[in-house]
């Protein structure tokens, strides 16, 4: 009997339905489900012109920083930003600036390919700075655009040359560039390869093996 029951079931063809909820589902894209598994190991890839989604990344560091306010500095779990990004925004440059070098929670560099101007210039508010062996920097005044009246002009071109004059100071301090070569090259496009980068101080070391940043 039990032998005449185990053939029947194995021989029934069973119609399975799907529910139609399920059916419909829509899954979430390969790039979304890294992008969230990132998140949950603080990591941001900063792989698009400087703009205000950066401003975002900016929402994240202080979320992680509130999150680890009651552990000790040494203790935190420290976030990597990887960059590729061609620069862009000034403002925005200046707030990631600010938001990176009052984090408590450790924040580590990492240069994937191409740290340029406004890209470059958050790359060294970094805690700790690394960069993969092929990878650019990119230093230069970078460009403004200014239109309106006459006072209107002259006030944002005074206001730009107080930025970029704070900015020269500012990578004077976060590396070991001499004021004279920064001269020479900053009004150009100074482009940096990472061997001259850990030369001038911009980055702290090359990374040869992936587990160096996993």
């Amino acid at each position: 009997m039990y032998g005449k029951n185990k053939q029947n079931v194995t021989t029934t063809q069973l119609q399975i339905q799907i529910p139609e909820p399920i059916a419909n589902l829509q899954l979430p894209s390969p790039e979304l489900i890294t992008y969230y598994k990132n998140l949950d190991e603080r990591i941001l890839w900063l792989d698009t012109e400087v703009d205000d989604i950066f401003l975002e990344y900016g929402r994240y560091i202080i979320q992680w920083n509130r999150e680890d306010k009651n552990i000790i500095a040494e203790e935190r779990k420290p976030i990597k930003l990887m960059f590729f990004s061609p620069g862009g925004d000034l403002s925005v440059n200046n707030a990631m600036i600010d938001i990176i070098m009052m984090s408590t929670t450790k924040i580590i560099g990492i240069n994937m390919g191409m740290a340029a101007s406004a890209g470059c210039f958050i790359y060294l508010a970094c805690h700790e700075r690394l960069a993969m062996p092929n990878s650019t920097f990119l230093i230069h005044q970078g460009a403004g655009n200014f239109e309106g009246t006459y006072d209107i002009v002259i006030s944002a071109v005074m206001n730009y040359q107080r930025e970029i004059e704070v900015l020269g100071k500012y990578i004077l301090e976060h590396t070991t560039i001499d004021a004279e070569t920064f001269e020479d090259n900053f009004a150009t496009d100074w482009y940096i390869t990472a061997k001259e980068a850990l030369e001038y101080g911009i980055c702290e070391k090359i990374i040869t093996n992936l587990d160096e940043i996993l």
